[in-house]
């Protein structure tokens, strides 16, 4: 108790330091009328297991990947009926589809290729088409935005966890969500949504962490202000499964 109130108190003097120096958040100049965001972690082991989906295995000590930011619908395409499984399909290509990698900083590439998983076709570029362009984000702001926010659940109770106690653990759905619930003091339970893929044994194992938050509490994440439950399912990782663990 006394751990979660301390890592509690460390995150929000954090978070205010961070706030006080950069008081803007990510503001999009078209189709900013969603609701939420999906904050996509990979867990690299499931996600780049044996199934052959990323060229190489992540370094060991990077276990948390990134995956990406997502916004929700924009409004304008619910009202012409649009459904999120479709917005899920295509993303930005509704409105504009780019080929191109986006600009960013030599530090902020190094960066995200340290944690994003390596694939066939570049996931950075694969983001910045389906997740970014077509809302007119700060390029460079938005994904310095992403590393940020990943390392907030990295070195959270919650990050912990899942590096010192889960891992290589068959484990249970539910304390995998408590252990969200207690870190980020939230009772917002399906906040945190579990991806598992079936490893070449036929086991299930945590791929992704998908953290639904609200549009305009970005700056504020991981406090619990900023966290909302996910308005439909798609976590779907059974009542057990295995945090595999990294390659040494």
């Amino acid at each position: 108790m006394k751990f979660t109130l301390c890592a509690t108190l460390l995150l929000i003097v954090a978070l205010s330091s961070h706030a006080a120096t950069d008081s803007r958040s990510l503001t999009p100049v078209r189709h900013g009328d969603f609701a939420h965001y999906t904050f996509a972690l990979t867990w690299q082991p499931g996600f780049c297991g044996d199934i052959g989906l990323c060229l190489d295995h992540p370094p060991q000590r990077v276990l948390i990947g990134l995956h990406g930011l997502w916004a929700s619908r924009p409004q304008s395409l619910i009202d012409d009926g649009v459904s999120a499984p479709q917005w899920w399909h295509r993303g930005c290509d509704y409105f504009h589809h780019s080929s191109e990698r986006p600009r960013l900083s030599a530090t902020t590439l190094q960066r995200l290729h340290a944690v994003m998983p390596h694939l066939r076709h570049s996931l950075l570029t694969h983001e910045y088409d389906k997740h970014v362009q077509c809302f007119g984000f700060d390029t460079q702001r938005f994904f310095d935005t992403e590393l940020a926010m990943r390392k907030r659940v990295v070195h959270s109770g919650f990050g912990r966890y899942l590096l010192q106690v889960a891992q290589g653990h068959t484990v249970q759905r539910s304390d995998v969500i408590a252990a969200f619930m207690r870190s980020f003091d939230t009772d917002q339970r399906d906040a945190l949504q579990l991806r598992c893929d079936t490893d070449g044994s036929g086991q299930k194992v945590l791929s992704q962490l998908w953290i639904t938050l609200h549009r305009d509490a970005v700056a504020v994440f991981p406090l619990k202000s900023s966290l909302m439950n996910a308005p439909i399912a798609q976590d779907n990782c059974p009542s057990t499964f295995l945090v595999p663990e990294g390659r040494r």
